[in-house]
């Protein structure tokens, strides 16, 4: 292998059954991370992996194998560090919108109001309405 590589074989204690996989070439490992690099964060699949490996990848690498979308997805999963999660859009609901927060939020608000006589203003300033910050 050294003479046909030019380079030692990858360790075959990471390989699947003891063989060597298309990711284990230099060329087709940077190209399909260039691919999903390029993709839009929660759009990449095995299938379009799959596809784009077939279709474009190896033909232009000169490589005549394929791969099924079932080693797409392990690669995704195991060698490139993909997860397939769902979706979540944030939502965070704390109950700030409750009856009874309104009514607590109101009481300090009331509050905080009595304190203003205490604050110091810059006359000066366009906005009187603000502290003034030393």
């Amino acid at each position: 292998m050294l003479s046909l590589y030019h380079r030692l074989p990858p360790c075959k204690k990471y390989t699947w059954h003891g063989q060597y996989s298309l990711l284990d070439n230099e060329a087709v490992l940077h190209d399909v991370r260039i691919y999903l690099a390029a993709q839009s964060l929660g759009t990449v699949t095995p299938l379009m992996l799959c596809h784009h490996v077939n279709k474009t990848l190896l033909p232009a690498l000169g490589i005549e194998a394929t791969i099924a979308e079932s080693t797409a997805q392990r690669w995704l999963k195991y060698r490139l560090g993909y997860e397939c999660k769902e979706a979540k859009k944030g939502v965070y609901i704390d109950g700030h919108e409750c009856p009874d927060m309104i009514k607590e939020r109101e009481a300090f608000i009331n509050q905080i109001d009595q304190y203003k006589r205490y604050v110091a203003y810059d006359l000066q300033c366009d906005n009187a309405d603000q502290p003034r910050c030393e």
